[in-house]
């Protein structure tokens, strides 16, 4: 189970600051948001829920670049729904409660996943996590558990991008990732921040902040990270946005199933 003595995400981090700072770029990055000893423990309880539950699970919450290959993992979705561990870290005041103090918002878990980048993985599309969520009310974190460079496929972050709102997506043809910008502009392209990230950063964006991740180039390096999304708790109660994302999520199912990606 989660170790309910690890310190609140509010004695972590410089919430005023960071605050401005997610407003002012849409997005956060804290070095050393977990420590060494505290990322292992992750690692251990990651390993673990691979090995013991992703045999367990339905074809749609683990994608594989190939298939046939188990040890091409990319991505592990609804990790909270499946193991308390996950769960327990994603309601811990160590993580929750950080979406609330950037976006002035009642938020809770909504999702907990896993991304990885295997030596050869490709890249990862420009996107608007909104586009997925269907609406702005939330926010994705990304915590790095092995270095993440722009050899082995970190994350760029476009400045202030978020707000331009939505911009135009069309169905993309990276596995996990079904959408993607139509058009990347140069501008986009000069603005980018690499977001090179050691073990135990927290990077955190708004759903209408512009990103993408490089392949993976590195011969033996993996790039292993945790996301969480937390949205705002009257989505709940938003019957027309429950009943247009779960459309969508059964469409994505059953397209991938008709391609044998899953």
């Amino acid at each position: 189970l989660f170790r309910s003595d690890w310190s609140r995400c509010t004695d972590r981090i410089d919430i005023a600051s960071a605050k401005d700072n997610f407003n002012e770029t849409g997005y956060i990055n804290v070095v050393d948001f977990l420590s060494k000893a505290e990322v292992q423990v992750i690692r251990s309880e990651l390993q673990r829920y691979i090995d013991e539950v992703v045999p367990t699970l339905p074809p749609d919450r683990v994608f594989y670049e190939d298939k046939s290959r188990l040890n091409t993992l990319i991505r592990l979705e609804r990790m909270h729904q499946h193991d308390d561990f996950f769960r327990q870290f994603s309601e811990s005041p160590t993580i929750n409660g950080l979406a609330d103090a950037l976006l002035g918002k009642s938020c809770e878990p909504n999702n907990v996943q896993f991304f990885s980048k295997p030596p050869g993985a490709k890249a990862t599309p420009p996107h608007q996590d909104g586009q997925y969520f269907m609406h702005d009310k939330g926010m994705t974190f990304w915590l790095a558990l092995d270095v993440a460079d722009a050899i082995n496929g970190c994350m760029y972050y476009v400045p202030e991008s978020f707000k331009g709102g939505l911009l135009d997506h069309q169905k993309g043809d990276t596995l996990g990732f079904s959408q993607a910008l139509v058009d990347y502009p140069a501008e986009f392209s000069k603005r980018e921040v690499c977001m090179e990230a050691s073990p135990g950063t927290l990077l955190g964006h708004h759903p209408y902040t512009v990103h993408r991740a490089g392949p993976n180039k590195d011969p033996v390096q993996w790039r292993k990270a945790l996301g969480f999304t937390f949205w705002a708790k009257d989505c709940k109660t938003d019957s027309q946005l429950k009943a247009k994302y779960q459309e969508y999520q059964e469409s994505l199912k059953a397209q991938l199933e008709a391609e044998g990606k899953i």
